[in-house]
């Protein structure tokens, strides 16, 4: 049986359009719709390059809008302080990381913050955890901190397994190769239990692994409905064989969103964005490529977006939801804050009720 799907939104926490009205104005509006989710990411290093090429919360227009200005600085809001924020400005709406990358954080003092997200919203925390990007996205953090990205797999399931021990012990200890703590007593727990529901990104062999060993869903990206059959078939084949039911789990992907009254017209709009993506994340597609061939990044990124026409756009989530994949965290690609409503309202009113559930 099909689930039904679970729509979430990456709000302006990065980028010229961040700030901390249009954080607030983006979120209550977002709850007001009706989406099941806000989404944040996580960077520490954010620079103008990466403001440029991984545009998340925006378009390539506001990034070179703001260049022009004297005041510009290249913004990204830390994503535990961002879901505190959320916490109290929102009643209702789910709060996710997609996703914290867990080798650049302390896990003791990082789950009694995520607890106290989750117990200070009422219990909406989706907690969304990854190893950390590639140095071919010009990522450069595990440079900057002194971290090894050798041991970054290691490292990435020491933390999680860390956090999981304070979220479920009264005492906890921990004695990993990186990670050694004993008797800490650390409260609260979180309010869900055993655990908030955990994501977790990634398409290599490692990142499938510690999928199929700690999470509750996988926030893909850039894999298109023809992809997705391939790569559940696999993943729930990890997943029996840890005894665990597939059913329970969740499949969804992160997707860059835009909405015009044609198909052409939408294309147009946001081919400098597109373009952007290329330069940003070359050699981070066609992981499930049947051909053995290199990936054609812009293609593969065209191929697994949601760029069209409302009626389009609506059967290209059909695909998705007939493919397996049921929950999306949309980002929309929006020259300023008021475009950015006008395309949620605009999702509401022309392509959900259009998508085949």
């Amino acid at each position: 049986m099909q689930k039904p799907p679970r729509y979430g939104v990456r709000i302006p926490v990065a980028g010229p359009l961040a700030n901390p009205a249009s954080i607030v104005r983006s979120a209550r509006e977002a709850e007001r719709l009706g989406f099941d989710t806000l989404w944040v990411h996580d960077y520490l290093v954010w620079n103008k390059l990466l403001d440029s090429v991984h545009i998340s919360c925006g378009s390539k227009k506001s990034f070179l809008d703001a260049v022009e200005r004297d005041d510009y600085e290249p913004i990204f809001y830390e994503s535990i302080t961002n879901l505190a924020f959320l916490a109290g400005v929102t009643e209702t709406i789910r709060l996710g990381i997609a996703v914290l990358c867990l080798p650049y954080r302390e896990p003791l003092f990082t789950a009694k913050q995520l607890a106290c997200v989750d117990v200070l919203s009422g219990g909406r925390l989706e907690f969304g955890i990854g190893q950390g990007a590639a140095a071919s996205t010009h990522n450069v953090e595990f440079e900057v901190m002194g971290i090894d990205r050798a041991t970054k797999i290691r490292h990435t399931r020491e933390v999680f397994e860390s956090i999981r021990e304070v979220w479920t012990k009264d005492v906890a200890s921990y004695q990993g190769r990186m990670i050694q703590f004993e008797g800490a007593e650390i409260y609260p727990k979180p309010m869900q239990k055993p655990l908030p529901p955990v994501w977790m990104g990634g398409s290599a062999e490692k990142s499938l692994e510690m999928i199929a060993d700690y999470a509750d869903g996988w926030l893909s990206f850039w894999i298109s409905p023809e992809q997705f059959p391939k790569a559940i078939d696999d993943l729930h084949g990890r997943l029996v064989k840890r005894d665990r039911n597939p059913e329970d789990f969740t499949v969804g992907t992160e997707i860059q969103v835009y909405i015009a009254d044609t198909v052409e017209k939408a294309r147009k709009d946001v081919e400098p964005t597109m373009l952007a993506f290329e330069e940003g994340y070359a050699g981070t597609t066609g992981i499930f490529a049947d051909d053995g061939k290199k990936a054609d990044t812009l293609a593969e990124i065209w191929n697994s977006s949601l760029i069209g026409s409302p009626e389009s756009v609506a059967e290209r989530i059909s695909e998705y939801l007939e493919s397996g994949c049921t929950a999306f965290e949309m980002k929309f690609i929006y020259d300023n804050v008021d475009q950015l409503i006008e395309q949620w309202e605009m999702f509401w009113s022309e392509v959900a009720p259009r998508v085949n559930v």
